[in-house]
């Protein structure tokens, strides 16, 4: 098929998009990573006072398990920190028309796309250090090993982990999927 049949079997009735819609799309878009930033402080700044104040409880007792909640704390506030700033939110700009609006669309969704997709395996490792400082408490500062604290805390551990896994790849598919409808118009 040469250019001019290409040229004519296109639809006549393509759809249009305005550039209103796609300024609801990217306020859309902008509005949900707020959400989901502020979502995150909301659970994350209690959870984070919670286990600084378990750790200056036990800080002269076991200092094993201090250390392990001051590492859980530092990861929490590196997430909260490096989290956003992998994909900070812009608004798009008033004097953009409707192909550049969609170009910076697509972009502001491919970098959402790419901060969740991977963020799960570099936040996962930042509370490596505060897990093992906690069996190494169970292990030397408790007697008798409570064999079912490290249990439970093995399968909190495992099932927090990949919801983490699950919840991003979820996130980052519906990215892609919104990246490919408009790759579709």
């Amino acid at each position: 098929m040469n250019t001019q049949q290409l040229w004519q079997a296109q639809a006549l009735d393509a759809p249009r998009i305005s550039l209103d819609f796609v300024r609801h799309q990217s306020d859309a878009l902008r509005r949900r990573t707020q959400l989901a930033n502020a979502f995150g402080c909301v659970v994350g700044v209690p959870g984070m006072t919670y286990l600084a104040w378990k750790c200056a409880e036990s800080f002269g007792v076991e200092p094993l398990l201090s250390a392990a909640t001051a590492l859980w704390v530092a990861a929490g506030l590196i997430g909260a920190f490096l989290g956003p700033a992998a994909a900070p939110r812009i608004a798009l700009p008033l004097e953009f028309g409707v192909l550049d609006a969609l170009r910076f669309h697509r972009r502001q969704l491919e970098r959402q796309r790419d901060a969740r997709s991977g963020s799960w395996r570099w936040l996962s490792l930042l509370f490596i250090p505060g897990h093992v400082f906690l069996f190494l408490s169970f292990f030397l500062e408790i007697t008798p090993i409570p064999w079912t604290a490290i249990i439970v805390d093995a399968v909190v551990i495992t099932i927090g982990t990949l919801m983490a896994i699950v919840m991003t790849a979820r996130s980052s598919r519906r990215f892609q999927k919104e990246i490919d409808a408009l790759d579709s118009l």
